[in-house]
This record gives structure tokens, C-alpha cells and sequence, in this order.
């Protein structure tokens, strides 16, 4: 029932809003044991009085893709928001079932990604690009090159793609990007 620009007034029956309060001693309040209730009180705008809301305590799962889904008959689409631990295996899950849904071509959403984990951008290019393609090599100063290769486990290596970049895509975002185009794999639209 939480809505974006709800504000918390108070945790259990302490005021958190105000001068001098701080956001760490405020979530502080609201973190506990999971399966524990909390009970707040938040002010929303255009509502005279305060809202009471019971929250059980859980861990806050996070994940990086934000939307996958049928533009039209052959056109999907799919909008990562980063490049984490478990990005890999939404974004394969949400390719098998968009090409279960006649998908042809997809759109790569990566605006405002700021990256992530560079195995993750890794396997997600390799789903593009054909066995041994170059998709990344990393040096460092007292490192030699190390070589990031497409194997032939790819599940997009004939689908038309296209990739939406912003100023926000950056990192990982911009090794998948570079690997598709590179590879001339893919087109790129934005900046």
C-alpha cells in the first residue's frame, strides 16, 4: 500500500520526522528481525491525516531487470536498470520466454545503467555473439591482458537488436554496447 512519495512521520510511535533526525537512525528503527512487524506512519500529499501501515520485516529482494515484454508480434523488449549477480539469469529467463512469444528482434534497454559486475555484462553479451568473438579484454599496469571470448551458448545469435544508451549507461552497460557494435552485432541508438 506504500506509494512512491510517501513520507515516514513514525516508526512504532516515535517521530522520525524533523530537524535532527538522520535517515541511518531512522532506518535503524525500521530494520529488525525478519518475520517481525513494523508499524508506521507516513503523510501523503492530498491526505489530511496520517496513514498506519503494518510492515513484516523480510529481506528486500533487488533486481536488475526492470520490464521484459512483447512490443508487438516479433519485437521485444527488455530494460536492465544494472548489472548484478542475478542479472544474468533474469535476463535469460525473460529471452526463452519473450522467443516462446515469437520474438524476432529485441530492444536492449541499458538508459541510466550504471553498470555492475563485469562477469555479468560478459554473459549477457555472449548471448549476442557467435563462439569466439572478442567481447572484452581487461590490462592492468602490473596485470597482463585478460580475454573475454563468446562461447556457443548465445541464445540471440540471429535476432536483430538494438541498443538504447543515455549518459547513465556507463561500465558494463558500455561493454555490452561495445562488444554488440564492435562485433557489428547490433545498433546502437543514443549518446
Amino acid at each position: 500500500g506504500l506509494m512512491a512519495g510517501d513520507r515516514i512521520v513514525k516508526i512504532e510511535d516515535t517521530l522520525v520526522a524533523g530537524i535532527g533526525i538522520k535517515n541511518n537512525d531512522a532506518v535503524k528503527k525500521l530494520k529488525g528481525e525478519k518475520g517481525t512487524i513494523v508499524n508506521v506512519s507516513i503523510f501523503r500529499r492530498g491526505v489530511p491525516k496520517l496513514i498506519n501501515f503494518s510492515i513484516t520485516r523480510d529481506v528486500i529482494p533487488t533486481y536488475s531487470l526492470d520490464v521484459a515484454y512483447m512490443v508487438n508480434s516479433e519485437i521485444g523488449y527488455i530494460k536492465l536498470n544494472k548489472f548484478s549477480a542475478t542479472t544474468y539469469r533474469e535476463f535469460s529467463n525473460a529471452v526463452k520466454s519473450l522467443k516462446n512469444d515469437g520474438m524476432s528482434k529485441l530492444i536492449l534497454d541499458l538508459r541510466g545503467n550504471p553498470g555492475g559486475f563485469l562477469n555479468t555484462a560478459i554473459e549477457v553479451a555472449d548471448e549476442f555473439l557467435p563462439d569466439g568473438k572478442l567481447i572484452v579484454y581487461t590490462e592492468g599496469k602490473s596485470r597482463p591482458k585478460n580475454y573475454a571470448f563468446a562461447t556457443n551458448k548465445g541464445q540471440l545469435l540471429s535476432e536483430n537488436v538494438v541498443v538504447l544508451l543515455d549518459e547513465g549507461s556507463a561500465s558494463a552497460s558500455e561493454i555490452v554496447a561495445g562488444a554488440l557494435q564492435d562485433n557489428d552485432r547490433g545498433t546502437i541508438i543514443g549518446r
